[in-house]
């Protein structure tokens, strides 16, 4: 799916920020709003960073909008061809031109949803529009012209006439002409996603013989998954072995932390598959993405033992600068009074660094991270390597 719109999204608190690409999956949405310290369904305020390609939308898209909506009408711009793309901003140009003011976003969807209600003709100027319909027999009264005049007609007359008759608009793909009633959708649809099955989804196919090609017969793989269904999707892709198959990964809880791991073994990844079902159950999916961010994991392995041992760390969602470590540390130390006194005094950013060094924490985008027993933070490959040595 194509990307539509990068936002810039801000928490209830105003140092909470994070960047989402719409259109965002329900994992992408949840990391964005674990970052905030807000739930699926809070509205955090937005600002737009960039438009691929829907520039014409942005004085239209007013804060009105919440996410979810943005949302809703990115999924369904993202999976457009170039075709579609034409005729939706054709339809969005005739709606422009029957009333004064912005276009609410409800419109716009229903107008993303009514692509297939237009026709769509290759000309960008009313000359263009014109030759088209007198080479293709759509003016009759041109039928009998003689092919000896036919180059003198007034093309750009023609086109034009045609164009006010109809009602068309030219849109920066093509001249676009509604020939069906629009869709009504945006009413019927859920603009909260809904968690889905998998812990993560994966596109696989068999390695390309020669480097320049694509994969072969690739297909959708949810994991976790049975054995049962590991083997049919192998067979299906004419795979001997998972050694020779290549798999990227298209959703997961952890968007950005699985593009740099090793991603290479299937039954690793059933695992951990099965570990984000588990600590999403249990509420611990932020705990857990923030200590792999902590432990700069890279290893699936070690992502797995993680999260078996998680009871091993301890994350303060609160806690996400050091001026919020120094004075949360001050809160514990000293009283109401002392402290409001004190804040005045020290320079909370640098007593915030030295706390944590005291305690060997570290700061994620989702909290503040330290091992229960005070030992600094490494990761798990980092752990096994010392142990080797120590038994050497």
């Amino acid at each position: 799916m194509n990307e539509v719109f990068r936002l810039e999204l801000f928490g209830g608190k105003t140092d909470r920020w994070c960047d989402l690409e719409l259109p965002a999956s329900y994992y992408d949405l949840q990391d964005a709003l674990d970052k905030l310290q807000m739930s699926l369904g809070d509205k955090p305020r937005w600002e737009f960073l960039e438009h691929h390609g829907f520039q014409f939308l942005h004085v239209h898209l007013t804060h009105e909008c919440d996410l979810y909506q943005l949302n809703a009408l990115a999924t369904c711009l993202g999976q457009m061809n170039g075709r579609e793309r034409t005729a939706f901003e054709g339809l969005f140009n005739m709606e422009v031109a029957k009333k004064y003011g912005p276009i609410s976003v409800a419109t716009m969807i229903d107008l993303a949803y009514s692509a297939d209600c237009c026709h769509v003709v290759n000309a960008t100027t009313d000359e263009q529009l014109g030759r088209f319909y007198a080479e293709n027999d759509f003016i009759p009264a041109l039928e009998k012209v003689p092919d000896s005049i036919f180059e003198y007609l007034d093309f750009e007359m023609l086109g034009r006439k045609a164009r006010f008759e109809e009602g068309g608009v030219f849109a920066s793909g093509g001249y676009v002409t509604q020939h069906t009633e629009l869709k009504q959708v945006y009413d019927s649809l859920a603009l909260l996603p809904e968690a889905p099955e998998y812990g993560i989804r994966l596109t696989v196919g068999r390695y390309p013989f020669h480097s320049n090609e694509q994969p072969d017969n690739m297909m959708c793989l949810d994991l976790p998954a049975t054995q049962e269904r590991l083997d049919a999707v192998l067979e299906a892709c004419g795979g001997a072995s998972w050694s020779e198959m290549v798999f990227q990964v298209e959703d997961s809880p952890m968007p950005a932390l699985l593009e740099n791991m090793d991603c290479d073994d299937i039954h690793g990844l059933n695992e951990l598959a099965k570990c984000f079902k588990e600590l999403s159950t249990q509420g611990e999916l932020s705990k857990f993405k923030a200590v792999i961010l902590a432990a700069d994991c890279h290893d699936i392995a070690a992502a797995v033992q993680i999260a078996e041992n998680l009871d091993d760390y301890l994350l303060e969602p609160d806690q996400r600068t050091p001026e919020e470590v120094a004075i949360e540390e001050l809160r514990f130390i000293v009283d109401e009074h002392s402290r409001s006194i004190l804040q005045k005094h020290v320079v909370l950013y640098n007593y915030g660094q030295d706390v944590m060094a005291a305690h060997n924490a570290l700061l994620t985008p989702y909290g503040l991270v330290q091992r229960r027993d005070g030992e600094p933070i490494h990761s798990e490959e980092t752990q096994a390597e010392n142990a080797g040595m120590e038994m050497m």
